[in-house]
């Protein structure tokens, strides 16, 4: 065959998932980077029509309270799904890459959480956490730990930025996320040789010093791949904290996926909701181009 064919051949292959690509990706994304520079609402656009208003929509949005506490809530969000994902990632895969009986068992049941859609995951963390049904503070209640139920999903009191329904729904998007993370930080573990830590072991390393000198060096770019998709994926995230808080309570888990689906399908504000998602295509191509900076050093 000859190399034009070869090429031809190769193209005719990837063109199916391209097209798709284009019309479910790149289309919609264009459409919405137009609506954003329009003033496109429901309740008006039969009087006035989609007129274009420039940069209108980002300044009255970033003059909205509430969009600066959901930005900000956002960046509270990905900070520390990414923050426990890593850490926990990094003890759960020391712990399975040990030789001890029924491994492979354990590994097949960690990785349960991650086969569970997270529509699913949510509904059911949602009964759990639920003030009055709440089969965990039954069993704190029962064990003498408290005396009234917590509202895990309710309770409105904040330190700074921080509130207990954020930190809820932020460790339930963790315990989703985070048998992904342990397989692909477990896979860069199982390929450091053993003779490495065998040799720091006879040098007298600690195993403190063998998991700073040796360990995280070596699964460092999976760690940084792990922490760009995590960190793309947490900004436009949008099931756990829908399903389980719908953004509440007074929009203490509210973060831009959120607030850009309300904008669209609560307020019919669509050149709101398309300037929110512009913003989560800004910040998500920022990480991306420096990721992509990294990968081009090789560093």
């Amino acid at each position: 065959m000859s190399e034009s064919r070869k090429n031809l051949f190769c193209y005719l292959m990837v063109s199916p998932a391209l097209i798709l690509v284009v019309l479910l990706g790149i289309l919609p994304m264009l459409q919405s980077l137009v609506m954003a520079f329009q003033e496109y609402n429901l309740l008006t656009i039969r009087r006035v029509g989609t007129p274009f208003v420039g940069l209108d929509n980002f300044t009255t949005l970033f003059s909205e309270p509430l969009f600066l506490q959901t930005l900000v809530q956002t960046i509270l969000f990905v900070v520390i799904v990414v923050g426990f994902v890593i850490i926990l990632g990094l003890l759960a895969s020391q712990v399975l890459n040990q030789n001890f009986l029924g491994r492979s068992a354990i590994r097949t049941l960690f990785l349960l959480p991650w086969f569970i859609p997270p529509v699913i995951a949510a509904g059911i963390w949602k009964w759990l956490l639920n003030t009055n049904l709440s089969p965990i503070n039954a069993v704190l209640r029962d064990v003498g730990l408290i005396q009234t139920n917590i509202g895990f999903l309710t309770d409105t009191n904040t330190v700074g930025p921080f509130s207990l329904p954020m930190l809820v729904v932020s460790l339930v998007r963790t315990w989703n996320g985070l048998p992904f993370v342990t397989v692909m930080l477990l896979a860069g573990l199982q390929s450091i040789p053993s003779e490495v830590y065998e040799a720091a072991k006879i040098d007298g390393a600690s195993a403190f010093r063998r998991f700073t000198d040796i360990t995280l060096p070596l699964v460092r770019p999976i760690i940084i791949v792990v922490a760009t998709l995590l960190s793309i994926s947490g900004i436009g995230y949008f099931e756990v904290n829908y399903v389980m808080t719908g953004g509440g309570p007074r929009d203490l888990t509210n973060i831009l996926g959120v607030y850009a689906y309300d904008q669209a399908f609560t307020f019919y504000r669509f050149d709101y909701a398309a300037t929110a998602s512009s913003v989560i295509l800004i910040l998500t191509s920022v990480i991306a181009f420096f990721y992509i900076r990294y990968m081009l050093k090789g560093d």
